[in-house]
């Protein structure tokens, strides 16, 4: 199993400051052996500690400073006509020399009336296959991997038909994650299951425990206090899924992953005020997890 960086940028501070700020994380996910950065996506109507509009943008300058792969998790369809999409997702992957993986949901329905997009998963999948195919000009160097999020059968499902592999947020719980591993496994689809994960390590299990409490607890917080904790319809009250602890119990919830199927998890060690050496060290202990 691969391990990513999912970066937390959000509109509550400067962007150039935390892009600043992250790049020397980047710099630490090289020389550990993470693979790829990957940027989520929001359009908030007022400040908030995560995510960023236009993550496309964000991945173009990023491409510049970094020579791991890049990937959007994830695009909102909702926000975008999917012809212009395909363009602007070739020219990413052009800038970045082949490097970029597109992971989507749709999104909100209210993005679609805001700005117009009223696809469907499936049409904005097909747009996207065209225009890489030869539709966008330029076009890509490399065809990018496609996944597809989302917590429902439906979404497991296209990811395995039409994409080429799932997508599970950081506020879908293990169960869920398991689950939607599972039905996409079941469609016959062998590509991958990726997994976004707040992770806080420490060689001091009540020391990581305690930085947790301090640096996660904003965005945990933000999906409790939401209701955005999602599980099966079976498990209507599912845990907080995060990754805390010693390098062996990460490493144990890890395995457990990739028991369930799970081919990559993108590490978000940074959440707004965390300190660059507690997540560049969170990186460096993760990468031993084997």
């Amino acid at each position: 199993m691969r391990l990513g960086l999912a970066l937390d940028l959000g509109s509550a501070a400067p962007v150039a400051d935390q892009v600043a700020g992250a790049l020397p994380l980047l710099r630490a996910a090289e020389e550990s052996g993470v693979d790829t950065v990957w940027v989520g996506e929001s359009y908030h109507r007022a400040p908030q500690p995560f995510h960023l509009p236009a993550a496309l943008i964000v991945l173009a300058h990023l491409s510049a400073h970094t020579t791991l792969r890049l990937g959007t998790g994830v695009l909102l369809l909702r926000a975008y006509d999917p012809v212009r999409l395909g363009y602007e997702t070739a020219l990413v992957d052009q800038l970045s020399g082949g490097r970029l993986s597109v992971g989507l949901g749709l999104g909100p329905a209210e993005l679609g009336e805001r700005f117009g997009g009223g696809t469907t998963m499936t049409a904005a999948l097909r747009a996207l296959r065209s225009a890489w195919d030869g539709g966008a000009v330029p076009g890509p160097v490399s065809t990018p991997r496609l996944l597809v999020g989302g917590g429902t059968a439906a979404s497991a499902r296209r990811a395995a038909e039409l994409a080429d592999g799932y997508y599970a947020a950081t506020n879908y719980s293990d169960r869920l994650l398991a689950h939607q591993a599972a039905a996409y496994r079941d469609h016959g689809a062998t590509g991958d299951v990726v997994a976004n994960r707040l992770c806080l390590i420490h060689e001091d299990g009540a020391t990581a425990r305690a930085l947790a409490a301090r640096y996660l607890s904003p965005v945990l917080d933000y999906y409790s206090g939401r209701g955005l904790w999602k599980s099966t319809p079976d498990d209507p009250a599912p845990g907080v899924s995060a990754l805390v602890g010693t390098p062996a119990d990460v490493a144990t919830a890890l395995h457990r992953y990739a028991d369930a199927g799970v081919t990559a998890v993108n590490l978000r060690v940074a959440p707004h005020g965390t300190p660059c050496d507690v997540a560049r060290r969170t990186i460096e202990l993760a990468a031993s997890w084997k």
